[in-house]
């Protein structure tokens, strides 16, 4: 399972002001549900995320654990149209539920018995 994000900052070793252990990149990312979260960033790719780009984080399960425990890597860079084709629709749906939620605390509050 792949989840969207927004790119909000890169967190690189080279950048000033940055003292870092290794010389893995992280990104934090806004979730397409509205979650923020940091996240490595597969070594390949990490030297091209740049904020506001639209990339796919790895959820699947990390192998060998007894409790499935989301691997959270940044795996793909989107960009153009079908990034933000892929973005609007992610958000959208999220917007449908958040209005669908709201619609039933409403109708449960509402209820004098």
């Amino acid at each position: 399972m792949y989840h969207p994000g927004k790119v909000i900052a890169v967190l690189s070793p080279e950048e000033k002001g940055t003292v870092s252990s290794d010389s893995s990149v992280q990104a934090t990312l806004k979730m397409w549900d509205e979650n923020v979260l940091t996240m490595m960033v597969e070594p390949k790719i990490a030297s091209n995320v740049k904020v506001g780009d639209i990339v796919l984080a790895d959820y699947r399960p990390e192998k060998g654990m007894t409790v499935p425990v989301p691997r959270n890597m940044v795996v793909k860079i989107l960009r153009g149209k079908s990034a933000e084709k892929m973005w609007q629709t992610y958000r959208e749906v999220h917007e449908k539920r958040r209005s669908h939620e709201k619609r039933e605390k409403e109708v449960q509050q509402s209820y004098i018995g």
